[in-house]
């Protein structure tokens, strides 16, 4: 028997009534579940499967990696979320980020807590004018994944050959920024300064003052930063970003 809090990413219709979720743990880090006859009229598990919910559940190992749902409480239904578009649509870039790039069956304590606070900061946040997918928390979530991952970009020195500032441009292949000389003949895109010190700033600060370190046009170049970094070296693309 596994007991543990999960916060379900995705849920998928399967056969005439059950469904197949995507799960986040803390313990196991992400885990897939088939919840049976949840979409039942009669099922009491079925509205607590929506994605951004925080759950305390039970469940049974089966064939393979597959979990079988035996029970269900809901944590934190994330109401918040689901009033209004932008809180509909940010919290979709946070979860897709936690789809994609946390890894299954590994120990994801870390990445756990992180995308359950970006949700109720989020639940919280009022509308912006900038695209949810810009969201401070969106970003800050993503920018916090690369450090998890390992991927935090070397933007103090030349990623390529050590030198120090000035940097010119960023190169993922590198792992980071690159000076004047490096720039050349590379590849590497122009590097945005203001970009470089929000993302520093996101990586510095709790993901509560992620709204005061993006600064006026950053977010685009801090999303392209982390996206870079996401594609280089986990494969990753985010379909709720820009394409690259």
């Amino acid at each position: 028997m596994v007991e543990t809090e999960a916060v379900v990413l995705r849920t998928l219709k399967y056969g005439e009534s059950d469904a197949i979720l995507t799960l986040l743990t803390p313990g196991m880090g992400r885990v897939s579940a088939i919840a049976k006859g949840a979409r039942k009229p009669t099922s009491k598990q079925g509205g607590r499967l929506q994605p951004g919910v925080r759950l305390q559940l039970s469940a049974v190992e089966g064939r393979g990696d597959l979990l079988t749902l035996r029970s269900t409480q809901v944590v934190d239904a994330g109401s918040g979320l689901w009033m209004e578009g932008y809180r509909l649509r940010a919290p979709g870039s946070v979860l897709e980020a936690a789809m994609r790039i946390i890894p299954e069956h590994e120990d994801a304590e870390a990445a756990y807590n992180l995308i359950t606070r970006a949700l109720a900061l989020i639940a919280r946040t009022d509308p912006r004018d900038t695209p949810p997918r810009l969201d401070p928390y969106v970003l800050g979530t993503q920018v916090k994944l690369l450090a998890i991952s390992g991927l935090v970009p070397q933007l103090g020195s030349c990623a390529a050959c050590g030198g120090p500032p000035p940097l010119a441009g960023f190169s993922a292949m590198a792992g980071g920024a690159v000076c004047p000389s490096c720039l050349v003949g590379s590849g590497a895109e122009r590097l945005d300064p203001a970009a470089a010190d929000a993302l520093v700033a996101l990586l510095a600060r709790p993901l509560a003052e992620a709204p005061d370190a993006i600064t006026a046009g950053s977010a685009d170049g801090v999303e392209r930063i982390a996206a870079l970094m996401f594609r280089e070296h986990l494969g990753v693309t985010l379909k709720s970003g820009t394409p690259l």
